[in-house]
């Protein structure tokens, strides 16, 4: 406060948030000692079993969802996007740590050199573009394009991530999907005294927390069924 003018240095940016299926790759990749703290276990959101075998739970609202691997998940109350492959959602129930963590895989595995969190910066020039629109895909959010409270009627049984990707039309101007809605997702913060930055609101906030200059601080240890992350690198 005031509205300033920021820069930001080149980077890249993730085109969707990180998914289940990636975060699996990474945990496999792990000491099998190691591979059950990675994985979500709240009661919202809890992932079980070995490689290749694992079950999902999902409990986004007040109905719970459980699915093993090859069996989609299938929303009780949906008239469209019922049944979507929950590899391909968004992951979530993760901590900062976990994240720089799987940041450090994937640049040392050479997967993704420069691999890091997101800065808040970062994110809202993806999202925002050159012309200081509201959201990602212009100056209003319609419950169509986006997965936000409104989109699936508020019901308890359609609460519920989306595959990263299934709404385009609310793309960033770079071609950055689900910077609005879906799960909110980690940045670094610009102010000093604030451990951690959401952004971008999730499938149970209202439109106005996906608005792209929303920001809520948050703590390091966080761990919830609505948030997530994007990864970006620095190019080398």
């Amino acid at each position: 406060m005031p509205e300033h003018v920021r820069e930001t240095g080149a980077y890249l940016i993730g085109r969707h948030e990180v998914t289940i299926g990636e975060w699996l790759e990474f945990v496999d990749a792990q000491p099998a000692a190691q591979q059950a703290a990675l994985l979500p276990s709240s009661d919202e959101l809890a992932i079980t079993g070995p490689a290749g075998r694992r079950t999902v739970r999902l409990k986004p609202s007040s109905v719970a969802y459980t699915a093993v691997e090859g069996e989609p998940i299938r929303y009780g109350d949906r008239a469209r996007h019922a049944e979507q492959d929950w590899r391909r959602f968004p992951i979530a129930g993760i901590s900062v740590d976990d994240v720089s963590r799987y940041a450090t895989w994937l640049a040392t595995s050479g997967r993704l050199p420069g691999a890091r969190l997101c800065t808040e910066l970062e994110w809202e020039r993806a999202a925002r573009g050159a012309d200081d629109r509201v959201y990602p895909g212009g100056f209003e959010l319609d419950p169509a394009t986006a997965n936000f409270d409104e989109t699936y009627g508020r019901r308890p049984a359609a609460f519920g991530p989306d595959q990263v990707g299934l709404h385009p039309a609310s793309d960033s101007p770079f071609g950055v999907a689900d910077l609005a809605g879906n799960v909110w997702e980690l940045v670094e913060p610009v102010n000093t005294g604030e451990p951690v930055v959401l952004r971008g609101g999730s499938f149970y906030q209202a439109r106005l927390s996906a608005s792209s200059t929303n920001r809520s601080p948050g703590e390091t240890s966080l761990q919830l069924h609505v948030v997530g992350a994007r990864i970006c690198a620095t190019p080398r």
